[in-house]
Parts: C-alpha cells; sequence; structure tokens
C-alpha cells in the first residue's frame, strides 16, 4: 500500500520507523512550505495536494500538530484514504461533522492512535473490572516536560502552545482514554486546570479531573511540570485494591492490606506502538474497528467542553 505522513515530528517518525522495519509498504511525506532537503528516514517527500493526488495513497497519518488534524484528515478522505490520526482527535471540533460524514459516505476505516489501550497494564486492568465491580479509580501522570526531548526548545513545541492545540489536557488525554476504555462510557467531567510554571507559553500545565462513567467514579492527576516521572492506575474493589504501574509494566494485587502478588509483563512502550499498529492495518476491512472516529468523537467533545467551559 501508498501510505503518507502529513507530520514527521517525534511522534510521526515513530510511527514510520515501524513501517519502515516491520512492512513493506511506500511511504511519503507530506511537507507544507519551501523545499527541503529531506529527512532523517529519507522517505520520499511531497509539497503540494496535486502531488498527492498523484500518487493516490492508500492510507494517511495524520501526526501533525493536533490542532490541523481534522483539517487534514478532510483533505485525505475527500481523496480517499483510509486515516491513522494521532491522538486527540482535535483541538477543535466544529468540523467533526463534516469529517463523520465524508468519511461515512465513502466507507474509509479510521483510528484514533491511544497507544496506551495496547499496554499490557491497561489490558489486564480492563479484565479486572470486567470480571469484578470496581468501587474507585485513581490515576496520576506527572512528567517533566523539558525532558521529553531534551535537545528541543520547549517554548516551540506544540504541546506549550494554545493555537497549536497544546495543554496538558489534550496532551496527555491517553489518561481519559483509557479511563473511559476500562470503565466504560464517561457521562460527566468536572475538575480544574491553570498554568503553574513557565513550562508552557499559554496553555494550562496541570489537571485535577472527576469523571463519572458506567462502572462508577475515578480522579485523574496530569501534569508537566513534575519532577516524578509517575504513570499509576490505582482501582479499589470490595476485596481487593490493584496497583498498575505503567512505567514498571506491572500490576499489584492488595488483599486485607497486605501485598498478595505482582505481576511484571514484558515489552515497553515500543511493543505497544507495534501492536496498535498492526491491529490499524489488519483491521481496515472491519467497520467495527477499535477508537474509530465515531467512537473517537464522543470522548472529545466531552475533553472539549471540560477544556472550554462548555
Amino acid at each position: 500500500m501508498k501510505i503518507i505522513f502529513f507530520g514527521l515530528g517525534s511522534i510521526g517518525k515513530r510511527h514510520a520507523r515501524i513501517l519502515l522495519e516491520k512492512y513493506k509498504h511506500d511511504l511519503y511525506a507530506f511537507r507544507s512550505g519551501t523545499r527541503e532537503k529531506g529527512n532523517e528516514l529519507n522517505i520520499p517527500e511531497v509539497y503540494s495536494w496535486e502531488e498527492v493526488d498523484a500518487i493516490k495513497p492508500d492510507i494517511a497519518f495524520v501526526t501533525n500538530p493536533t490542532s490541523m488534524h481534522v483539517d487534514v484528515a478532510i483533505a485525505c478522505a475527500q481523496m480517499g484514504m483510509h486515516l491513522f490520526i494521532e491522538k486527540p482527535l482535535d483541538s477543535e471540533i466544529e468540523d467533526l461533522g463534516k469529517l463523520l460524514k465524508i468519511v461515512s459516505k465513502k466507507k474509509l476505516a479510521t483510528y484514533v492512535a491511544y497507544v496506551l489501550r495496547f499496554h499490557p497494564v491497561v489490558v489486564r486492568l480492563k479484565k479486572y473490572c470486567e470480571k469484578q465491580k470496581p468501587l474507585h479509580m485513581r490515576v496520576a501522570c506527572s512528567s517533566y516536560l523539558p525532558k521529553w526531548h531534551p535537545r528541543r526548545d520547549v517554548s516551540k513545541r506544540y504541546s506549550s502552545h494554545k493555537k497549536m492545540g497544546g495543554g496538558v489536557i489534550y496532551d496527555l488525554s491517553h489518561e481519559i482514554d483509557y479511563v473511559e476504555y476500562i470503565l466504560g462510557d464517561i457521562m460527566r467531567i468536572k475538575g480544574q486546570f491553570a498554568q503553574r510554571s513557565d513550562i508552557t507559553v499559554d496553555v494550562e500545565d496541570y489537571a485535577d479531573i472527576l469523571v463519572e462513567t458506567k462502572k462508577g467514579p475515578a480522579n485523574i492527576h496530569i501534569n508537566f511540570f513534575s519532577h516524578v516521572n509517575e504513570r499509576k492506575v490505582q482501582i479499589d474493589f470490595k476485596d481487593r485494591y490493584i496497583e498498575g504501574d505503567l512505567l514498571k509494566n506491572t500490576v499489584t494485587e492488595y488483599r486485607e492490606g497486605q501485598k498478595r502478588k505482582t505481576v511484571e509483563y514484558k515489552g515497553d512502550i515500543s511493543t505497544c506502538f507495534e501492536k496498535q499498529i498492526r491491529y490499524f492495518l489488519k483491521n481496515l476491512n472491519n467497520p467495527n474497528m477499535m477508537n474509530s472516529i465515531f467512537e473517537g468523537e464522543g470522548l472529545i467533545r466531552k475533553i472539549y467542553r471540560f477544556k472550554n467551559g462548555k
């Protein structure tokens, strides 16, 4: 197949490397503006939509800044491309209906890339909550944004700018997504968020979020400014307490205050990215593909309303 990338930043290159190493598809990269000297992956580049149309790609990987996702996805869908859209779906929602209409009419496969759905800890916690009734879930995800890409000026990252769809709520919406994935539909989101440091330019760097789901309540803390690197999920049940550590790849079960067992899973985040692409490519003809834009639309509308006070 012919696959074209719209955005070859860090996440775009991560997906592209997997495709180059594991598959034999033809890759292209769309670059806006003046013609550049190429890219480190040696992927052929195109610079206009006319060139894109001449190639007639089968799939578009939309991995540019969040605020551009839907606009690019609409243009690609109109050309008949299946869509792999990096999370979140977008930072705005006014053109979502247009995208959904085109995708439905052309019967295109779509996927919103929340890679942590493939994390073994998330998979295990989901199974726990299918068999046991959860009483409450707590989620904590903290990190220091400048360490994500130490060689790059953090003020130039899209994560730091409101107009580019940045901010911790969108960038770490993984946590909101897998809470809904584990506990079922989110019915209500409330909480608070703000910019507390100088790490971001004009957008929130922390959020404390309370959600009500079909299976019960959860609270989520996310931030960009902590020097503690943490990604944990804690779930209380009637007769046990479960702690999942997504950085250590472990799930620990406690009963009566005592640790009963810890299961450590093999692999790392790269394994999750590989599983995600494999899933997407295998399900191009599956109308019930997980996390299509029809599923993802519901979540992004909830997040948007929370973030914008609507």
